[in-house]
Formats: structure tokens, sequence, C-alpha cells
């Protein structure tokens, strides 16, 4: 006789692991809403870097796509230490709140006002007056303030945030070399960008720089999108180009001068390498410009109006508190109105010593704190830097003249406005940066060919 078919009902005991599932599910949510209540922008960041990790390594080969993924969780959780050691090693002064830099304080004190404004908080008069002060009004404190109107307050989740933009440059990054260069450039310069002592620590501070290098990446991708994507997305390209411009003219004074300059130079300097003639005749108007320039009242009166405004954020640095350095003529230093006067032999004096200046300083022999002593290491890693960019953007304009045009271009043109508008050692290191990502994406071409050809040279081989 056939036993009876065994049948459901909603009495019948529910499988064991299904029983365990349960609890742990109910102990998940428990600690994600634990953990986002207490910081809802450290959730973000993790639900963020999961994207970024998978983004960084989706549609490359196995062992490259352990590498990357590898890096950028190192990268990442190296950041995370950084704002976590803020608790114990950082700065209060008078706040609820430690900052890696004094900076950081007041912005993030400015953007909690704005957000206070917006919410429509009582704001003491000195409140009201900072939110519209127009020293260092930039759209970064918009962004900032957003954020935490959306989170609440939430100064070391704006460490995190920025380090989630910073990284997503990386990424941009990482996918713009490896297209041009090859994959070991591209490798070598996401470590340079991820581990870079300076740039691994504005990453992870609440100062503006992440979101400049993100928005510098849009801008750079964009326009290599113009030259070469298909004709349906040209138009789309030259929009994201302006668009990312007129957004970098909200953020810092300069930036979008910057970016257009760099793009335009780097374009020029494409068309002039292309042909023979070309190169000639550039070179011919280049000289025939250098001749004629001493010569026209008009040009130096041009050149002047340029200088002086940059000579006197220059004056401002020196009388900063740190280690300042001159750099004009020592008559320029007895007021601030005396820059007015400032004759085209001096403003020539002044260009040579800002260009020498951003390249050197801090000299090893001039140190004066033991901080500066601390960062001699990374001071000799920026002369390494220098030099092998010269030979990556040899070896690059033979395999991607554009990108490595736009790359040096840019960078050149970063480190000169900030080498003109800086006498502090401290400001210099610091807004140096600007350049830094795309010099070390040079200089990770240039030691992979200088690596190249050592491998290839016989005497290596016999060894």
């Amino acid at each position: 006789m056939n036993a009876a078919p065994t049948t459901w009902s909603p009495a019948a005991p529910v499988s064991a692991p299904r029983t365990a599932a349960i609890p742990a599910a109910i102990a998940a949510g428990v600690l994600l809403g634990s953990a986002y209540t207490l910081s809802p922008l450290t959730v973000w960041f993790v639900a963020t870097s999961v994207l970024l990790v998978w983004a960084g390594g989706r549609g490359l080969p196995p062992r490259e796509q352990r590498w990357v993924r590898g890096l950028l969780i190192a990268g990442l959780a190296v950041r995370v230490l950084l704002v976590g050691g803020l608790f114990l090693f950082g700065t209060p002064d008078h706040t609820w709140f430690s900052v890696f830099f004094g900076d950081e304080q007041y912005v993030l004190i400015r953007s909690l006002r704005l957000r206070d404004l917006w919410l429509r908080s009582p704001l003491s008069l000195e409140a009201l007056s900072d939110i519209f002060d127009s020293y260092g009004q930039t759209s970064y404190l918009n962004v900032i303030a957003y954020a935490q109107l959306l989170a609440g307050p939430a100064p070391y989740g704006i460490h995190l945030l920025n380090a989630t933009f910073y990284v997503a440059g990386v990424v941009g990054m990482h996918r713009l070399v490896r297209m041009a260069f090859g994959r070991v450039p591209a490798i070598a310069a996401m470590c340079g960008l991820l581990f870079y002592p300076t740039l691994l620590v504005w990453s992870a501070s609440g100062l503006k720089e992440s979101l400049n290098f993100l928005l510098v990446m849009g801008v750079m991708g964009a326009a290599i999108a113009v030259a070469r994507a298909p004709w349906r997305w040209r138009l789309p390209a030259a929009i994201a180009v302006g668009a990312g411009i007129a957004a970098l003219s909200t953020f810092r004074a300069g930036a979008a001068e910057m970016m257009a300059v760099g793009l335009a130079s780097g374009l020029v300097l494409l068309i002039a390498t292309r042909r023979r003639w070309r190169l000639v005749a550039t070179a011919v108007a280049v000289v025939a410009f250098v001749v004629l320039v001493p010569r026209s009242e008009r040009i130096q009166n041009l050149a002047l109006r340029l200088l002086r405004p940059a000579a006197r954020v220059h004056f401002g640095h020196v009388l900063t508190r740190g280690h300042s350095y001159k750099l004009l003529d020592q008559r320029l230093y007895e007021s601030r109105p005396a820059i007015d006067t400032m004759t085209w032999d001096e403003g020539l004096r002044f260009v040579k010593r800002a260009a020498v200046s951003v390249v050197f300083f801090p000299t090893p022999w001039d140190a004066q704190s033991l901080a500066e002593l601390a960062y001699l290491p990374e001071q000799m890693a920026w002369y390494v830097v220098l030099a092998t960019a010269v030979v990556g953007v040899a070896a690059g304009l033979r395999r991607d003249p554009l990108v490595t045009l736009l790359f040096a271009a840019y960078a050149s043109t970063a480190l000169m406005v900030v080498a003109l508008n800086t006498g502090n050692i401290g400001t210099l290191v610091r807004h140096r940066a600007f350049a830094l990502p795309f010099l070390i994406a040079l200089s990770a071409l240039g030691a992979t060919a200088i690596a190249g050809r050592l491998a290839r040279s016989p005497s290596v081989s016999a060894a």
C-alpha cells in the first residue's frame, strides 16, 4: 500500500538554513541602521567604494583586474585609516571636530553655517557675515553643505566624501593612461596617484582639491572624446568640456583659465608637431615673439597687467606665518603699492625666479623645521618624478601625442600659475599637487620606457 503524499501547510516547520538566515538578516539590518544613524556618509562611502572597485577592474584581464582592484582597496583603506587618525592626531582648535590643516576647519565651519541658513536655523551676525564673505567663496562650499543637508552635520564624513571624489578621478586617469600608453604605465600611475604622500593626505582632507581633480579629469576626458569619439558623441563631449570649465570657474580663482589655457596649449602643440614644416614654423614664430617682445611697449604693458596681480598675491604669501620666500626685487617689498610700479625687467626677474622656485623649492639645505626635514624624502621623489616625466613626454609623443601633450600642457600651465602666485613653502607644496597627478602619469610612462630600454640593452642581456 502506497504512503499518502506529503503536503505543505503554513504550520509546517521552516528548514534549518532558512531559520538561521532570518536572525542574520535582522542583525545585518540592525547594524546597517545603526551605522547609518551614526554616520550616513560613511555608509554611502562604503557603498560607493564597492562600486568604484568594481568599475576600476571591469573589462580587464583577470590578472590585471586583481592588481587594479587590490590597489584601489588598499588606497581606500589607507584613507579610512587617515580619517580615523583624526580622532587621535588631528587639530581641534576650539571646535568639536579635528582636522589635518587649519584651512579645513574654516571650510567645514562655513559649510555648516550655510547648511543652517538653508534650514532657517538661528544664526549670529558673525556667522551670517561669514557665509556671504567674498574671501574664499567657492561652489565647493555648496557641495559639502548640501551633502550635510542630506546626511546631517558630518565633518569627518566630508573627508570620506573627498576620498571618494579623488579615487573616482584616479579610476578615470587609469583608464585614460591605459588607453594611451598601455597597462604597465597605467598600473604604475595608479600606484603613484594612490600612495604619493602629498596626494594621499590632501585627498583625505576636507579641502577642495579632490573635487577639483575629479572635475579636471572629467574635462580632460571629454576633450579627448571630442577628438576621438564617434561623431554622435562629439557634441555632448564638447558640451561637457564647456560645462566642466564653467564649473571650475565657480570653484576657485584661476581654475577655469588654467584648464582652458592647458587644453588650448596642448592642442596648439599637437597641431604644430604633426608635420615637420609646422614645427619649423612654430619655432620661427616663438623666436620672433621672443625677439619682438622686449621692443614692444604694448606687449610689455599687457604682460605687466597680468604679472602685477600675481606679484600682489605673492606679496601676501610672504607676509603669512610659516616658511616664506621672496621672488621680487627687494624694493617691491617695501609696500604693496610699490608693486604697481614694477618694471618690465623686474617682471622678467620675477618670472625666472618663480620658475626656479616651483621646481626646486624647498631645497634640502634650506629646511627650517622638523616638518620640512620630514618632507625631504618626498622632495627627492618630486625631482625623480620631474626627470622621468620629461622622458615620459618623449615616449608619449610616439605612442599618443594628444594625451601626452594635453597632460604636459596642463601640468606646465598649473605649475607656472602656482609659481607666480605663491610665496610660502607649505602653500607651494600643496598647490603644486594640481599638476602632480599628470606629472605622475607621464613619469610612469617615462620610468617604464627607461626600464624597457635597460632590459633590451646588450650589456644587461649579457649579464
